[in-house]
């Protein structure tokens, strides 16, 4: 509720008077700076159509425009909608189709049909007004669209210098004294407004009773306003309501008063218009809460809502970490502990979009906390090793964190959304599971003899990430032996140091460089043979310590049938072959970590050689990674 009654007042409405708070401002983005008046002359109690008028929308006029959208398609409550493109359709739809639903009953009253999830419900028309403006529109609607029409053409220039993409329509009637009155003026529209919002709720009501959120008391609550607003709370199954099994009684699970209720809806489509993202493909809501009232923090509640409400053009610079180009977290990441978000994932029902089916709601996640995360991601991804990576034969960029590339390694949409819940409320994660997950496409990838580098390094950034962020906890480290250190081990030590939380033992460190000398083997195979038999040692990715301390003699073999274990490599080997011995027996390292070490040095064999100067004497390409 407070999430809508502040949007209100910062855009200078009542939020004591229902009909301010019921009406929306059609050119809140911005986007729809003109707006067509169809004016009716008044004369003798008969409306008849006279002009279209071309007007700037002005945010004075909220009132008297009386626009209140209903959905995405069909007409709204009031005959005035906003259209940016298709403009025939549009107008079908939604002006069109407004004056349809306005009939007469059998005893003669005028009633417009507004339809509604529990059916058609009737809203009276008692004043002649809208007789009166539906026999006019009727009679003239073939010589309006063309105008219209025309009207529309004629403004697309000044639309574009505007930055527009559409227009605002509404109606005015003119009476004999030239004075043009809008659809907000005429107290029966605005009654008749009302009434489309409360009439759907009588339903479940109850008469002088509290409201469950600004406690009032004494007023008319209703019991299915929230169910109409959030699909999420239902009222269709008889053991959700208290008090017993009878929808009448619904009104005791959550009384609200009508003037909450509009001031929550308010709040949702605040939600659904700014603070509604996308991750990986989940959908879900970023809302807000204050932890000290809102007279204490108004700095911050005005930073947050000018935050959310800024142009997409806008957060190009924004650091992100999900896919959604709309995604603000890292600058609301920015603003005091005074207050938190709450982040809701949902699946909207197929068929039913309205209805949301929540998969988690992560709770009173502080500022402070993104901002962490933020930095946690800048520091996994400042090496060089992430920078210009060829991604495909043609394409080159940069690795970087974000939870919809780490998606691609999570078995499940609920182990994903349970990383997520971890990362936020920064609780461990297993590292074993991560490093199973990292393993299975990559084990995948690598039986199909795919290019698997960019698969490696995402992997990476993400281990990371994590590691930065504190939520994998540090393995004790073994105990270094007192190994002369050659001017080899120096360059290897150097590169081993940008990376403190990935090789965190000599264990590690040995198994990333058997990786790097496996695939100089398979790439000399690769030039000499057209093939790489060698990847029958591999065994699929699924190595343990003393298949990976025997793959190194083999090598050294192999190297040697080929005439090619030239002094760069025996270097590399000896260097290996420490670590060996200062690793020791029994490393207590999963399976799917070693391997994932291994297939690490295999796509970073260009880096390292750079790095420890083995690249005198290469000859040819690397085969295996390009």
């Amino acid at each position: 509720m407070e999430l809508g009654k502040q949007n209100l007042e910062r855009e200078g409405r009542d939020t004591s008077d229902l009909l301010s708070i019921l009406v929306q401002d059609p050119n809140q983005t911005k986007r729809y700076p003109f707006t067509f008046i169809i004016i009716f002359d008044s004369k003798d109690n008969k409306l008849s159509y006279r002009e279209i008028l071309l007007d700037h929308t002005s945010k004075n006029k909220v009132i008297k425009y009386l626009y209140r959208r209903k959905g995405s398609a069909g007409a709204n409550y009031t005959p005035t909608c906003i259209i940016s493109k298709d403009f025939p359709t549009a107008f079908k739809n939604r002006i069109e189709g407004w004056f349809k639903k306005i009939k007469k009953t059998k005893d003669g009253k005028v009633i417009f049909e507004l339809k509604t999830e529990e059916g058609i419900v009737e809203v009276p028309m008692d004043n002649p007004i809208f007789e009166m403006l539906s026999n006019a529109f009727s009679s003239s609607k073939e010589i309006i669209f063309p105008e219209l029409n025309k009207k529309w053409e004629e403004t697309q220039t000044s639309l574009k210098k505007e930055g527009g993409s559409g227009v605002v329509l509404t109606m005015g009637i003119v009476d004999q004294g030239e004075d043009m009155k809008y659809l907000g003026d005429f107290e029966e529209f605005r009654k008749f407004l009302l009434d489309c919002k409360i009439l759907k709720l009588k339903e479940i009501r109850k008469e002088k009773h509290t409201c469950s959120i600004c406690s009032n008391a004494n007023t008319e609550v209703y019991g299915n306003a929230i169910s109409d607003i959030f699909k999420f709370y239902t009222l269709d199954k008889e053991g959700y309501i208290a008090g017993g099994f009878q929808r009448q009684q619904a009104w005791k699970n959550f009384p609200l008063c009508f003037n909450c209720t509009l001031l929550i809806e308010e709040g949702r489509d605040f939600l659904d218009n700014y603070l509604q993202f996308s991750m990986a493909g989940n959908q879900y809501y970023l809302i807000p809460k204050l932890i000290l009232g809102i007279k204490e923090a108004p700095d911050v509640i005005e930073d947050f809502f000018t935050i959310s409400t800024q142009p997409k053009e806008t957060l190009n610079s924004i650091k992100r970490i999900s896919e959604d180009e709309k995604e603000i977290i890292e600058e609301l990441g920015k603003l005091k502990d005074i207050l938190t978000y709450n982040f809701m994932f949902f699946e909207r029902q197929k068929g039913s979009p309205a209805v949301h089916r929540i998969h988690l709601l992560i709770e009173d996640v502080l500022p402070s906390r993104i901002s962490k995360i933020f930095e946690a991601k800048k520091e996994a991804e400042k090496h060089e090793i992430f920078k210009n990576v060829k991604t495909n034969k043609k394409k080159y960029e940069s690795i970087e964190f974000r939870f919809d590339t780490f998606r691609k390694f999570t078995p499940s949409q609920k182990e994903f959304l349970e990383v997520v819940d971890k990362t936020f409320r920064g609780i461990n994660l297993e590292p074993n599971i991560i490093f199973s997950w990292f393993m299975k496409p990559i084990r995948e990838g690598f039986v199909k003899e795919s290019y698997l580098k960019p698969l490696a390094l995402q992997a990476l950034v993400s281990f990371l990430f994590f590691k930065k962020l504190g939520i994998i906890p540090q393995k004790q480290l073994f105990k270094k032996g007192d190994t002369l250190m050659t001017e080899l081990k120096e360059k290897a030590e150097g590169f081993f140091t940008d990376f403190p939380e990935t090789f965190i033992t000599t264990a590690h460190k040995a198994v990333f460089l058997l990786g790097v000398l496996t695939q100089e083997l398979l790439n000399i195979q690769k030039r000499e043979r057209g093939a790489m038999p060698f990847r029958k040692y591999l065994k699929g990715l699924r190595m343990q310590e003393e298949d990976l301390k025997g793959l190194l003699p083999k090598i050294q073999n192999k190297l040697e049938e080929y005439e090619k274990n030239y002094y760069r490599y025996r270097l590399l080997e000896s260097l290996i072959s420490s670590y060996f011995v200062e690793a020791g027996r029994n490393w207590h390292i999963s399976t799917d970590e070693l391997n994932f070490y291994f297939v690490l040095g295999m796509n970073l064999v260009y880096e390292v050689d750079k790095t420890l100067g083995l690249t005198k004497e290469k000859e040819g390409a690397n085969v295996g990674n390009n």
